[in-house]
């Protein structure tokens, strides 16, 4: 299915520049808008949309391959850019976006507190805004959202090291990308779960972005604090930096995660990970373009669509592992029709 609308073109020497920095995706590689000699000319064209994540990690990385997925499936004109965890970086990103009169932004936002005259800006200038995976705190521009539920993920990880722990020891919670909106969310449900616990004492606190920080964070952990029973972790990438650095220091920790990457089913498998929450980035990710694109193409949506982590844990782990990694590639082969249906069902993290 292709869809078709009318949209402004615009100048040739502002399309030029963007062409240095903007990844484009087209499913169809003759889609490109030719640029427009007089300014302002109207030409029916394939609905195209830039996005602009947080980061380059393994998470984000799936979450692409969802996106592209359905950009194809969907013949949506797609331009990409990673923010590489800088805020100014997203904030000029979007601008570009604006100047080459995309018809709507995707965002998956590095930092809570950002972004507000960008998105301003872009709303001004008649785009639609979708986030995906996280927030911002002035959300006021945005038009839909497919976002977690990452306080009860914080909650559920921080439950599973609690049960493994029977409520006692020395913990440690590994943040995320510190300020970002789940971040901040996980962080909290961790907090308000070993609360409950009287006998659990939380020996260091601190936020990575990728696996060698994490790597890095817990063996400067490891070396002034004697013990520590358990890694509470914001995501998969990072808890696996955590036991590599036990591995280096010849120690043994229990660790959870979040996002149910490869990797991160893959430690729950054999045993490295006690639990992990399942948020599947393609699904999550696809959903999101699929809500803006409808919205774009003038159909009533829902501001906010919720995906729901399951918890994974040795038990059920195989219940998820084929589409996140055996059987991947046909799954990505469908990922529009689930996508499409589950806004309709709103069970965002349905894959069956």
């Amino acid at each position: 299915m292709r869809a078709t609308r009318t949209r402004r073109l615009v100048p040739a020497a502002v399309l030029t520049a963007l062409a240095l920095g903007l990844t484009a995706c087209s499913s169809d590689s003759g889609s490109s808008a030719e640029p427009s000699t007089s300014g302002e000319q109207a030409t029916t064209e394939q609905v195209r949309s830039g996005v602009t994540v947080y980061g380059q990690d393994n998470f984000a990385t799936q979450g692409r391959e969802g996106i592209e997925a359905y950009a194809e499936q969907r013949g949506i004109d797609l331009l990409w850019n990673s923010a590489d965890g800088d805020v100014a970086t997203q904030a000029n990103q979007i601008d570009q976006y604006i100047n080459a009169g995309v018809d709507g932004i995707l965002v998956a936002p590095v930092q809570f507190d950002s972004l507000a005259p960008q998105l301003k800006a872009a709303k001004d200038a008649g785009i639609k805004i979708g986030f995906v995976n996280a927030t911002v705190q002035d959300d006021s521009s945005v038009d839909v959202a497919v976002l977690p539920d990452n306080v009860a993920a914080g909650r559920q990880g921080a439950q599973m090291m609690m049960d493994h722990l029977d409520g006692k020891g020395k913990v440690a919670i590994l943040q995320c990308l510190l300020g970002a909106s789940y971040e901040i969310d996980r962080t909290k449900g961790m907090e308000e779960v070993i609360a409950e616990y009287p006998d659990v004492e939380v020996v260091a606190k601190d936020g990575a972005q990728n696996i060698a920080e994490a790597t890095e964070k817990v063996k400067n952990w490891m070396t002034a604090i004697p013990e520590i029973d358990g890694v509470i972790a914001c995501g998969d990438e990072i808890g696996l930096g955590a036991l590599q650095a036990a591995n280096e220091a010849g120690r043994e920790i229990a660790v959870t995660g979040v996002d149910g990457t490869e990797d991160g089913l893959n430690a729950v498998r054999d045993g490295r990970f006690i639990g992990t929450q399942m948020q599947h980035a393609r699904t999550e990710f696809a959903a999101g373009l699929a809500a803006l694109y409808h919205l774009i193409l003038g159909e009533d949506m829902d501001e906010l669509y919720t995906y729901t982590m399951a918890p994974v844990t040795a038990e059920n782990v195989e219940d998820f592992y084929p589409n996140v990694v055996s059987e991947k590639d046909a799954f990505l082969e469908r990922i529009a029709d689930v996508v499409d249906r589950n806004l309709k069902t709103g069970k965002i993290e349905d894959e069956s």
